[in-house]
């Protein structure tokens, strides 16, 4: 944040998988609550929290353990598998009330953004956007198509608006293209891949939509 300079009239919209790749997930969501000019967008890893924390935040009763039944159970499986331990972990050190604080927060995220800076109109999503199609409003997307596509950055977009996203690190696209690899924030088109590998020994990446500039932090 301040490497960024972020002033009250910018915006930083960040997006997604703020969880569960490190330590201090929560602790990132409660800073980023207090941040009215900070706007989420829903990643998969959010939103696989958002599914599991309603009945994992329930005091344990017998009603409560019956209704463990198989989707519950396989929804956190998956949780886990993909790097829940750590968000779990730091939740039992939370209050109640910051547990139900964080819970409301993911649940307010949204699928995508769109935004105009610089003279150009981005649309802001956590995965890319699947099955697109030019003429198709964003708000007839499925949750799917935001939230667990793996992009081509070969494919074409929109010719008036630019894709930014993350979910992918940069490195395996670029691999997926036969480049060299590198954990730089990669333009193909009108996209742009931001996930420069954090959560994998890279970079934390951040793009200014205003001039195109980049800045990382290793």
């Amino acid at each position: 944040m301040s490497a960024i300079d972020l002033r009250p009239d910018d915006a930083l919209y960040v997006l997604g998988d703020v969880i569960d790749r490190g330590p201090d997930g929560c602790q990132l969501l409660l800073d980023m609550m207090g941040r009215p000019n900070v706007i989420p967008v829903l990643g998969n890893h959010e939103f696989t929290a958002a599914v599991c924390l309603p009945w994992l935040l329930e005091e344990v009763t017998d009603r409560s353990l019956a209704d463990l039944d198989d989707t519950r159970l396989a929804a956190l499986q998956e949780w886990i598998v993909n790097g829940g331990g750590p968000t779990l972990r730091e939740l039992q050190g939370l209050s109640r009330a910051e547990r139900e604080d964080i819970l409301d927060y993911l649940r307010e995220m949204e699928l995508y953004a769109e935004a105009e800076a610089g003279g150009r109109n981005f649309v802001l999503t956590h995965a890319g956007l699947d099955h697109f199609s030019p003429d198709k409003p964003l708000e007839d997307y499925a949750l799917e198509d935001f939230l667990f596509c793996r992009p081509k950055p070969e494919e074409d977009f929109w010719s008036d608006r630019h894709l930014v996203y993350g979910h992918t690190p940069t490195r395996l696209l670029r691999a997926q293209m036969g480049q060299p690899l590198s954990d730089d924030i990669l333009h193909c088109g009108q996209q742009t891949a931001i996930d420069c590998g954090c959560g994998f020994d890279g970079k934390l990446g951040c793009l200014c939509l205003d001039t195109m500039e980049e800045l990382y932090l290793e």
